[in-house]
Formats: C-alpha cells, structure tokens, sequence
C-alpha cells in the first residue's frame, strides 16, 4: 500500500503474530468489489480501484490508534452489469463467502471487519448486509460496509455529500457516468481513456421498471430499464461532466463516513442499513 505504510499484511503474517493482536484494537480491512464493465472508457476494475484508495485513506486515520491489518482483496460480488467483460457470483454463493471470512475472524475473537467497496448491485449490497447482520447476531463481530451507507446517501441526494444531483451516482447517474468517471480522474486517471461520451438514460420504461417503479424502488427500477436496452452503452449517466476535483470530494465523503460507522461500530452501535422493502427484498431473492 502507497499510503498507510504502517498497516500489516495478513499473508505475510505468521500465526503467531496473529495471535498477539490485542483483540479490541485490531481491525481488519479488506477490499470486496466485482469485476465489472464500466462503459468503453473505464477499467473493468473500476469498483476496486475506486475502494482501493478509500481503504488507504482510511487505514492513513485508523492506524493512529489501531492495529490495521489488511485481509485479502475479493474482486467479486454479486449482480455486475450482465454484459461481455464482467465477472460476478450468484447472491447466495457471495453471502456464503463473506459469512464465512467473517466467521473464521470472529472464531480468533477478533472484533472488526471493514469491507471497502465501490458497486451498488441491488444483491451485492443485500449479501453484504445480511452478512454483516448475521455475523453480530451470531458472533458480536462487527462487519462494517460504509459504501452500503453512502450509497443510500447518493441515492437520496444527501447534501452532506456536497456534490449536485445527476453528479453525484444516485438514480440519474448510477454506473460510470459524472461520478465513478470523476472518481476515477482523481484516483487513477491514466486509466480513463475518454470522458468525451453523450448522456444516457433509458428512454423506455420496461413493465417490469414500472412495476418495481410501484413498489417504491425507483433505482432499481432504473436499473432495470438500463441492462434492458437494447441501445445500452454499458454506462448511465453523463460522463462528460466529470472532474477530478468532484472524485476528490467524493473519497473525502467515503473516508469520513467510514471512520464514522467504525466508531459507532466500536460503541456497538454499528447497524447495516435497511434495503428495500419485503416484497422487492423477495423479488431479488427468487430471481435467477
């Protein structure tokens, strides 16, 4: 890691270093984000790029007060956009995986998980969460997810953000447009090959994007709409609009959320957020 040269590598560790953490002062980090095209001018690795920074930036704080040791990377998830380039797992074989990470940690009697990622897909982020809160029913472990926070904070065109709506990665601007494209200005900028694209937004309500609309899913709903089209350019949003000081105060915003949602996790206040309501939650479960 570039920055945050005092965080430990787990697989460089023996076990006996391992065993020596003080429990309550360590925490682990880790990046979990699939594989995933990002349009013609973004890396398929955009997600774990974007987390990769984020992470660094954390560990720079954490490791003030904490031992900060970073797990492995898992450039995997759950529901990436199905198209050519992308590589994904089903939602409940990528539950499993994390369940069980978390579980070994939690069977060390180590206390804190952070997982750093970048992709909103609707089953990606209800693994995540019912993870997190499986793992603290059944072992008092914290698996802390900041992005499935600051994601309903985009969603919901939280001001405390400080980036306008349409730039800002909520529904008008959901994959590679203004905002991963800044991000990734500012993050990585040698890998943006272009950010001279038109808008796009479906222009078609699909039945089941209206349905969904119903139920009160408006993002998905949009989503749907997206992978629908037959003209889809594998983004959705207005990736000309980008700037890298727009991505610079979107990784301050993830930074600060995430060293927030750990101290609540170390009062044992930590709570993934609630995801979509019964109906939609049944919806994604039984679809293939």
């Amino acid at each position: 890691m570039n920055r945050g040269d005092e965080v430990k590598d787990y697989l460089s560790l023996t076990c006996e270093e391992v065993s020596k953490f003080n429990r309550e002062k360590t925490v682990f980090v880790s990046v979990v984000s699939p594989i995933e095209t990002h349009g013609r001018h973004l890396p398929l690795g955009t997600d774990v790029f974007i987390a990769r920074r984020v992470m660094e930036e954390t560990c720079q704080i954490l490791e003030k007060d904490h031992e900060v040791v970073k797990l492995f990377e898992i450039p995997l998830g759950s529901d990436a956009q199905p198209v050519f380039g992308s590589i994904w797992l089903s939602y409940g074989t990528f539950k499993r995986l994390i369940f069980e990470v978390g579980t070994h940690l939690a069977k060390m009697n180590f206390k804190h998980w952070i997982i750093f990622d970048n992709h909103g897909g609707p089953r990606h982020q209800l693994a995540l969460a019912e993870a997190s809160k499986k793992l603290k029913e059944k072992y008092g472990f914290n698996l802390v997810v900041p992005f499935l926070h600051i994601f309903q904070d985009m969603l919901n065109d939280s001001k405390e953000i400080g980036i306008p709506p349409g730039m800002n990665g909520n529904a008008k601007d959901l994959h590679a447009g203004t905002n991963e494209t800044s991000l990734m200005l500012h993050t990585n900028p040698d890998m943006v090959r272009t950010k001279d694209l038109p808008r796009y937004f479906p222009s078609r309500e699909t039945f089941l994007g209206k349905f969904l609309r119903f139920l009160k899913a408006e993002s998905l709903a949009v989503t749907i709409d997206w992978i629908s089209d037959q003209q889809n350019p594998y983004y959705l949003g207005d990736p000309s609009l980008a700037d890298s000081e727009r991505g610079r105060k979107m990784i301050e915003y993830h930074v600060k959320k995430s060293i927030e949602l750990f101290e609540e996790a170390k009062r044992g206040m930590y709570q993934p957020p609630k995801l979509f309501n019964p109906a939609v939650k049944l919806l994604l479960k039984l679809a293939r």
